[in-house]
């Protein structure tokens, strides 16, 4: 799985920067987790933070910074419609568009307002953004704007955007993109559950792992509890081996009932499982449904096959 930064704009009235933020460790180790474990710390970006005047020294990819460091939130309310508006799905990859503008939330010292209270802030300097989740979580990705001279003014609008592009190695199958890496952000089939009170959505965690000949279908299946060999952070990895086949096709001068036996599998597929989960994380109910990541492998013998979350 790869994560890419594709590029922060802010617009201030006619004005406009662009540039790449820095995504941080505690960004890809929730994405990790979201995907391979049913109880995480929840993954997506809905807040963006402004820090003025000053800036924000010595950022780099383990720093851990608290949204206490900024002064001003601007934040969207997360839903499966705001998913489908901002996002562009294809059957390996999911590009967000994030954009944080007057139809968004502003929030300082825990009140709302709406976008005119930044004429309070006219004239003061932007020298930091970041991007997180909620004030008690580190941030996921952060810019340094201190050398762009990005400075407020007033009545003019301000848009802050940012495009990631999360990627797979693998095409997915039974499913229209790969549900793993928006875990937390798709809100997939959200209803209300008269029950329990509470919203409940659908999402993946890997199952199992395996080779076919054809993509989406296993031949050979392992399931990942029986493989596993080491987890950390950022990474798992299984350790199966794979035999060597060579194949037997029918000739001119084979007698009628022979049976061809096919080369070995060409791809490594990965199985997805979807399950249920309600918004308090009270009630898990796993669904006997299924999608598959498939990608071409030529690898054999004892192998470590490892999926590892990594910048672009």
């Amino acid at each position: 799985m790869k994560v890419r930064n594709e590029y922060i704009q802010i617009k201030i009235g006619d004005k406009t920067w662009t540039k790449k933020n820095m995504i941080l460790n505690e960004y890809l180790y929730r994405l990790f987790d979201s995907q391979i474990k049913t109880s995480h710390d929840d993954c997506y970006i809905s807040c963006c933070y402004l820090k003025l005047d000053t800036p924000i020294e010595n950022v780099d990819y383990d720093s851990e910074i608290l949204p206490s460091e900024f002064d001003i939130t601007i934040k969207n309310l997360p839903s499966e419609k705001y998913f489908k508006a901002k996002t562009t799905r294809t059957n390996n990859s999911i590009r967000i568009n994030y954009v944080f503008d007057s139809n968004s939330l502003f929030i300082i010292d825990d009140l709302w307002y709406e976008a005119s209270i930044m004429n309070d802030y006219a004239n003061r300097r932007i020298m930091g953004i970041g991007f997180g989740i909620n004030d008690s979580s580190n941030i996921f990705a952060y810019l340094d704007t201190s050398n762009m001279n990005i400075v407020i003014n007033y009545n003019e609008s301000i848009s802050i955007s940012r495009v990631d592009l999360l990627q797979s190695d693998g095409v997915c199958d039974g499913i229209e993109y790969p549900l793993h890496l928006v875990n937390d952000l798709a809100f997939k089939d959200k209803v209300w559950n008269s029950t329990t009170g509470v919203d409940e959505y659908t999402k993946a965690q890997l199952y199992s792992v395996g080779f076919g000949n054809v993509k989406g279908n296993m031949e050979e299946e392992y399931l990942i509890g029986d493989v596993q060999e080491n987890i950390d952070e950022s990474s798992i990895t299984f350790n199966v081996q794979r035999d060597k086949f060579v194949g037997i096709y029918p000739s001119n001068n084979l007698n009628l009932g022979f049976t061809p036996l096919k080369d070995n599998s060409k791809y490594l597929i990965f199985k997805y499982r979807l399950y249920r989960i309600d918004a308090r994380k009270e009630n898990i109910r796993y669904l006997d449904e299924y999608y598959t990541m498939s990608m071409q492998n030529e690898s054999f013998g004892d192998l470590d096959i490892k999926i590892k979350i990594e910048r672009l």
